[in-house]
């Protein structure tokens, strides 16, 4: 029987490797478990921190993003404003410029057709003072000699042919 006293079963040794296990368990819950569970909740926290300054800075970057949108938006806006203005200044001196070359071709036009029309009466008056001479001219040679039809007729001639001459 001696081989029943080994694997026999003692109570006592139960309790004392029971109370040995719990009071491990107490140790281990009071300096393991305890900073374990705290490291871990730090790190917890460090992580959230993290991803709440990530966040943080992602929302600065998106307005700052925004700001810049708008004021670029702005530049633009006043850019154009720029070149719309400077066109229509443009536009304003060139009509300005196109008036003064009409207004200066007009009186251009209007000077020359007022010399066009002085050389006219100048030509005409010319033409009637040279007519005068011919016709002084003409009478002063009818009355040099006896005119009769055939004579009238050829001065006649010669008279359209000399004008037609002196133009």
């Amino acid at each position: 029987m001696q081989s029943l006293d080994i694997i026999s079963v003692n109570i006592w040794s139960i309790l004392i490797s029971l109370a040995n296990l719990l009071l491990l368990f107490f140790i281990m819950k009071k300096f393991l478990f305890k900073p374990v569970t705290k490291v871990m909740d730090e790190r917890q926290n460090q992580v959230t921190a993290i991803y709440a300054d990530a966040e943080n800075a992602r929302q600065a970057a998106a307005e700052m993003k925004q700001e810049y949108e708008t004021r670029m938006a702005a530049a633009r806006e006043e850019a154009d404003g720029l070149v719309r203005n400077a066109v229509q200044n443009a536009q304003r001196k060139s009509d300005a410029i196109i008036a003064d070359a009409n207004h200066q071709a007009a009186h251009l036009k209007q000077k020359a057709e007022a010399e066009i029309q002085m050389e006219k009466k100048q030509m005409l008056s010319d033409v009637k003072s040279e007519i005068s001479n011919l016709a002084v001219s003409i009478a002063s040679r009818i009355m040099e000699r006896e005119v009769n039809e055939k004579d009238h007729a050829g001065f006649v001639e010669q008279f359209i042919e000399n004008v037609g001459d002196e133009q």
